[in-house]
């Protein structure tokens, strides 16, 4: 019995061997199959460890941000290589969130068991075990229910996850999918919102904050929840001590390290650069603006602004331009986003009136078309044009005449009668509307008769930006290149002559050119050459200075956006002192450079009321206005003077030379030529349509015809002409108007209806 009972016993050992063998066999055939095989019936999303969309960022020209766009859902992001997280970032992450990440393959059981054990202590889940790699499944997946089954289907797809991935690469996508709170993701943006520090340069207690975040965005949010953002930072700070045995004194010193969150500021501060870029998919967005400037820029017309708010002036914009690239620096539209006085516009892009701002062009049409010179004399005296509503008389912003006057002079001293007898005389609006699309003026219309003659003194629209590189045109001495934001060699075209822009730029530097309006200490006089011109709009809406050296055109507009007019503010003291300081800064550091004179230019004492050339121990020769001039004009004499050295004047002003005999006296046969004035109807105007009234005397039929000259004969073949009077009758008529004097004409048509 003893021998059969021995016998069962071996046998049951046998079996039960046998069974542990294949129980053992079973099980690391079945973790086997678990472990490597049914892990890969579990499709991980489409590139799992692919980064996330970025978000639209804007640099300036040395790489710092400018603007950051959000994405459509409102985030911001941008990528970073794993290799460029800081190391006390890694640990800090992992540390609270997957410590033995670099140890398991996907599932970390330990945890997993003791997620499983407080789950049953407590009826429910309170921690979820997840590793990195089960999070960056869940954070490439739509969105599922937090069951066991979706546990179980993620564990087995981070499994997956890991054995076609390497670690650095899931860790890499894991870190650039965190979301830090306050529409951050990732940690580049992360550390720029709430230390304004790159990543590199964070501190250890700042590390463990940032990992602290994610688990709760909301809840953790240093901004809203100081203290609850501190008390998790620095229990991340004792794990990090345990996993990574940290010494303790640099956990204590972390610890004691006070929370120094940055200005929740707008990751937007240059809206007006970012409103250039719209529609564009490119991600990176690498511009010509120097920040740095362009912030210096800004505090300048904050500056400014504020010592014109009692003068109703609340919005400036800036454009400064590099003259030999074309590339823009600075763009300021707005020097406050969030003023609810028109801040969220871009001044720099809204069409405004220019005043004087576009003399220099109408001078250089002058020079170009009828061959004047900075000498050359220009009557300014009472004068009046033909308009829709009959003669306009053209007046100065002093509303004074001053008889003789040099383009140097008239120019200088921004005069409107000068400025609009040469427009006049050199083809009238529409040759001045063809050179200032030449220039880059696009803003402005086709039609040159929708400005007429006032297109020379602010009549058209302009904006800031196309009117700033006008000016660089004048600074490259006729070349245009179009103004660009980011860095492209563009070709230049020649669109005048450089000579003659020189003689332009060499009038807009002379500070005693423009004296006797400015005075010779105003906001214009600098220290170096710079080339300045103002200009006032004359409701007073608008007023601009613009301005360049050889290196750098600056334009600065003053106003209100809602066109409410300033009170009493002019070019040079509401954009004049932005430009003055701008212009200063330009050239803190960089020395002012000018053209250098050409062989034909020299520069001569001009008599400013003759244009002659005076020299030294000429009795006139201290009222001589120095003038650099291509072509010298002739020598003064006793002839062009009477016995007391005052200049005679011709005919054109014996109207105005009676109230300044003391100055000027007229001139008789035998001093001077007289020259007449070109002979203009000023009423009608050209293609007028009158219409007949019957509710009006005569039906409104009776039309005064006017002209720049007296002794005019007046005759048309379809109407009857009594005198300067004529009678309208229905049709269309020419009325032709003859100086009997010297013979010359002038036709005018006009149509008459009914109405």
């Amino acid at each position: 019995m003893k021998k059969k009972s021995t016998g069962r016993k071996m046998m049951l050992r046998k079996f039960i061997k046998r069974l542990l063998k294949w129980s053992v066999l079973t099980s690391l055939v079945t973790f086997s199959i678990g472990w490597w095989i049914v892990p890969l019936f579990f499709d991980i999303p489409d590139e799992a460890t692919a980064s996330p969309e970025e978000s639209q960022i804007i640099l300036d020209r040395d790489g710092t941000p400018l603007h950051h766009a959000t994405r459509e859902d409102f985030v911001r992001h941008r990528h970073i290589p794993l290799a460029d997280i800081p190391e006390p970032l890694v640990q800090a992450t992992l540390a609270a969130e997957d410590k033995r990440f670099w140890d398991h393959g996907g599932i970390d059981f330990l945890a997993t068991s003791r997620s499983i054990k407080d789950a049953i202590d407590n009826g429910h889940f309170v921690s979820g075990a997840s590793t990195v790699s089960q999070q960056v499944i869940k954070l490439r997946s739509p969105k599922a229910p937090r069951t066991i089954r979706t546990k179980i289907r993620e564990a087995f797809q981070a499994r997956h996850l890991e054995m076609t991935q390497d670690k650095s690469s899931i860790l890499e996508s894991y870190f650039n999918h965190l979301e830090y709170g306050n529409r951050n993701q990732g940690p580049v943006l992360a550390a720029s919102h709430y230390f304004k520090k790159p990543l590199d340069q964070l501190s250890l207690a700042e590390c463990a904050l940032l990992a602290g975040l994610p688990q709760a965005p909301t809840r953790h949010n240093p901004r809203n929840n100081p203290e609850g953002a501190i008390a998790r930072r620095n229990w991340i700070l004792d794990r990090m001590a345990e996993v990574y045995e940290l010494p303790a004194d640099q956990i204590t010193r972390a610890k004691n390290e006070p929370l120094n969150l940055a200005p929740a500021t707008q990751q937007y501060a240059t809206p007006e650069i970012a409103e250039l870029f719209q529609g564009r998919s490119d991600t990176t967005i690498q511009t010509t603006i120097s920040k740095p400037l362009q912030d210096e820029v800004k505090a300048i017309v904050q500056r400014e602004l504020q010592k014109l708010s009692a003068q109703n002036v609340n919005n400036a914009a800036v454009v400064i331009i590099d003259n030999a690239t074309g590339e823009i620096i600075t763009l300021l539209g707005s020097p406050n986003f969030e003023s609810t006085l028109g801040g969220q516009f871009n001044a720099a892009l809204i069409p405004r009136s220019p005043g004087s701002a576009l003399k220099p062009f109408t001078y250089l049409l002058g020079f170009q078309h009828r061959g004047l010179h900075p000498a050359t004399i220009i009557p300014d005296i009472p004068t009046f044009y033909a308009g829709e509503r009959g003669p306009e008389e053209i007046v100065n912003y002093d509303r004074k005449h001053h008889g003789p006057v040099t383009i140097s002079h008239a120019l200088g001293n921004s005069l409107n009668i000068p400025a609009v007898r040469v427009l006049n005389q050199a083809g009238g609006p529409a040759k001045l509307l063809t050179l200032l699309k030449q220039f880059g003026f696009t803003s402005l219309g086709d039609n040159a008769s929708t400005y007429g003659l006032s297109l020379s003194i602010g009549g058209g629209e302009v904006t800031l930006l196309e009117i700033t590189n006008a000016f660089a045109t004048l600074a490259r001495l006729g070349q245009f290149k179009p103004s660009t934001l980011q860095q492209k060699d563009t070709a230049k075209q020649r669109v005048a002559n450089a000579t003659q822009c020189q003689l332009i730029a060499e009038i807009l530097t002379n500070n005693n050119a423009r004296s006797h309006t400015f005075g010779t200490q105003s906001q214009l006089r600098f220290p170096f050459k710079c080339a300045v011109k103002t200009g006032t709009s004359t409701d007073y809406k608008d007023n601009f200075c613009m301005g360049f050296t050889a290196q750098y055109t600056v334009g600065v507009w003053v106003g209100n956006i809602d066109n409410t007019p300033m009170q009493g503010i002019s070019g040079v003291t509401g954009a004049g002192p932005i430009f003055h300081q701008t212009m200063l800064l330009l050239h803190k550091n960089q020395a002012a450079q000018w053209f250098p004179t050409p062989q034909e230019l020299s520069t001569h004492a001009v008599d400013p009321h003759t244009g002659k050339i005076l020299k030294p121990g000429h009795p006139r020769y201290p009222i001589a206005e120095k003038m650099t001039l291509l072509k010298p004009p002739e020598e003064a004499s006793s002839h062009d003077y009477d016995s007391n050295q005052r200049p005679y004047l011709d005919q054109r002003y014996s109207k105005w030379v009676d109230s300044h005999k003391q100055v000027f006296a007229k001139a008789s046969s035998s001093h001077l030529d007289s020259p007449l004035e070109t002979l203009r109807i000023l009423s009608p105007a050209a293609e007028a349509t009158y219409l007949l009234n019957p509710d009006l005397p005569n039906s409104g039929n009776k039309l005064t015809l006017l002209a720049n000259h007296t002794a005019i004969e007046w005759s048309s073949d379809t109407i009857s002409i009594s005198g300067n009077k004529a009678t309208l009758i229905l049709g269309r008529h020419t009325i032709t108007a003859r100086h009997k004097q010297t013979g010359e004409t002038k036709d005018v048509n006009i149509r008459v209806e009914q109405e």
